[in-house]
């Protein structure tokens, strides 16, 4: 489960502004990484070289915690709070998301908050062989007569929700596997663009609204046979 806040910055903030939060974060986070962006760029050009060139920049400060199995980002452009497997509640992770927030919106102070996300990477670990029509109410298929026997595939759908004024994408995805197992990747990835102040009680009701349209595709996408599997 990925929580995230994408922000319009103060002019000037330093990564640096984030180095050193242990006690704030809490003792939980025992671990501290800094976090840095590349850009890399090359050409090609029919009548001289062309030199290819790299710049690097402090993004911000990554923390972790071992303990409750979760990831703080706490950059320039925003904040990100993970929860790893294994899943617990929504009020639980958006809790602690919501903690570190406001302890990002003190050090960094920034002027709006621009775009957010709630977004769930689930790893279905399916009895195989099987028909995916078993497990998918919208399953991939080939037109007949050709083979069903799929071993891979990739779907991807931009789904516009006018009620809630969010769109969300989801992918669906078919991973190599030599385990007698079907390992499918189900990621729904539900956002807002917005224009809000950082302390905006607007933003919370928001991520209320984002997360039902999450459960929507969710629970409409599997079967209940699914479902029950991972329960």
């Amino acid at each position: 489960a990925v929580i995230d806040y994408r922000v319009l910055p103060q002019d000037g903030i330093s990564a640096d502004l984030f180095a050193n939060l242990g006690a704030s974060v809490g003792e939980v986070y025992d671990q501290r990484l800094p976090m840095r962006s590349i850009q890399a760029r090359f050409g090609f050009h029919p009548e001289r070289p062309v030199e290819a060139s790299q710049t690097e920049a402090a993004l911000g400060w990554m923390y972790r915690s071992s303990a409750i199995a979760a990831v703080a980002q706490f950059r320039s452009d925003g904040f990100t709070f993970s929860k790893l497997e294994k899943y617990t509640t929504w009020e639980e992770v958006f809790g602690e998301a919501d903690r570190l927030w406001r302890l990002y919106v003190l050090r960094a102070r920034p002027s709006e908050v621009s775009r957010v996300p709630v977004r769930y990477i689930n790893r279905l670990r399916l009895p195989g062989p099987a028909e995916l029509r078993d497990y998918f109410e919208a399953p991939p298929g080939l037109p007949a007569p050709m083979s069903q026997a799929i071993t891979e595939f990739l779907m991807r759908f931009v789904i516009n929700d006018v009620e809630r004024d969010a769109k969300a994408i989801v992918t669906l995805a078919l991973e190599p596997s030599i385990e007698p197992v079907l390992p499918v990747l189900f990621d729904i990835d539900a956002y807002r663009e917005i224009a809000l102040p950082p302390d905006a009680p607007a933003i919370r009701e928001i991520f209320g609204r984002l997360r039902a349209l999450k459960n929507e595709i969710f629970f409409a996408w599997l079967t209940e046979r699914t479902v029950e599997m991972h329960e």
